[in-house]
């Protein structure tokens, strides 16, 4: 498994659940506007092809920031507790 692979699952599922939005949105507001079934579906259908490209390519990398940041702020805040420990152990041993 590769460190991506966190990342790839994470920008699939939210890519999922955009377009599953996209198209839930659209398909009820061309409803609600009185387009026959068929329009409303293939209105759906459109917004949904186009999430799902627009999501592989714009969710991914802000993931990857998101992602970046996590582990940027958990290695400093792991740091400052070694650090803390450290000077607790020398004012023990002083």
């Amino acid at each position: 498994m590769t460190d991506d692979a966190g990342s790839q699952e994470l920008a699939r599922i939210a890519t999922a659940y955009l377009a599953s939005i996209a198209f839930g949105v659209t398909f009820l507001v061309a409803t609600l506007s009185g387009t026959d079934g068929l329009t409303a579906l293939s209105r759906g259908v459109v917004a949904l092809i186009v999430a799902c490209l627009a999501g592989r390519l714009l969710i991914g990398p802000a993931i990857n920031v998101v992602l970046a940041a996590m582990a940027r702020d958990e290695a400093e805040r792991q740091a400052a507790l070694e650090a803390a420990e450290r000077e607790e152990n020398e004012d023990q041993q002083s």
